[in-house]
């Protein structure tokens, strides 16, 4: 019997695994198992499980710039609040999961970066894509005199994805919603003209 895979869903299903147990708390077999894909299919689609962890990576990056970019578009808003409404709803994801996970990324980045050059690559090429909406949404603000011009756009997006990068390792901690909300305080004092 000759079963078609969706590679989509198997990038989906690889990434709620790790997003739940982490890379190196998912094997191989449970990657099997949960898609349903037999092992030489997987090896098809993939050359490893750092390969299948990569693409897992850039797929889930790719879906979140692009709801990213959907957020931080909606005209209906100033650029100031776009960007406090893109983090007040993704603060409303993680409270809705119970705080059981956080970002993929930042998970992926601690677990493998200082340890595994392709995953390092991959998770600096990956929070570039997250910098460049954030950073061109403040540099929309800024020119309109809406964000302060202390930093440049580029600068602000970096501060402003560390604090709350920081703040989601903190919510996994056990300390759940204070960091978040200190996140978002500090974030609408750092927009402030």
């Amino acid at each position: 019997m000759n079963i078609k895979h969706n590679k989509e869903e198997i990038l989906k299903k690889g990434m709620l695994l790790f997003r739940m147990n982490g890379y190196h708390n998912t094997g191989t077999n449970e990657i099997l198992q949960e898609t349903g894909i037999s092992r030489g299919s997987f090896y098809n689609f993939f050359k490893d499980k750092d390969d299948f962890g990569v693409q897992v990576l850039d797929y889930y990056t790719t879906n979140s710039v692009n709801y990213i970019n959907e957020v931080l578009s909606k005209k209906e808003l100033n650029p100031k609040q776009r960007i406090i409404h893109l983090f007040e709803i993704f603060i409303e994801g993680y409270t809705k999961v119970n705080y059981k996970w956080g970002c993929l990324l930042v998970g992926m980045t601690q677990e493998l970066s200082g340890i595994n050059e392709l995953f390092k690559e991959a998770t600096g090429r990956n929070f570039e894509e997250f910098i460049k909406p954030i950073a061109h949404c403040i540099q929309e603000g800024q020119d309109a005199g809406l964000i302060n011009k202390d930093l440049n756009s580029r600068a602000m997006a970096l501060s402003i994805l560390g604090s709350y990068n920081g703040a989601l390792v903190l919510m996994k901690s056990g300390l759940y919603q204070e960091p978040l909300d200190a996140f978002l305080e500090h974030l609408k004092k750092t927009l402030k003209a």
